[in-house]
């Protein structure tokens, strides 16, 4: 994500949803397409953005072959030229 690298993010999600503060997002082209939709990138092919992902809490259904997971993330962004970093978004 914070490379730019929105068609390996979308890889991540091949066979899963992406809930967010959106509607939830079904598989990796349909992530993919979300994410280059919705973030800007700079002339260095990045957002300019760091993810911190902390309280990750994961639940396995073995006997439906599923798994969930929820946590917090805290985004941090930058805009040229790049001084400081700002906390741009916490969410849980």
């Amino acid at each position: 994500m914070d490379t730019g690298h929105f068609a390996a993010v979308g890889d991540l999600f091949a066979d899963g949803v992406l809930i967010g503060s959106g509607p939830p997002v079904m598989g990796g082209d349909a992530v993919e397409k979300m994410l280059r939709d919705a973030v800007i990138l700079y002339e260095d092919g990045t957002p300019r953005t760091h993810h911190v992902t902390t309280n990750i809490a994961v639940e396995v259904d073995e006997d439906a072959g599923t798994t969930a997971a929820v946590s917090y993330v805290t985004v941090f962004t930058c805009r040229s030229p790049c001084r400081r970093a700002t906390a741009l978004l916490a969410s849980g």
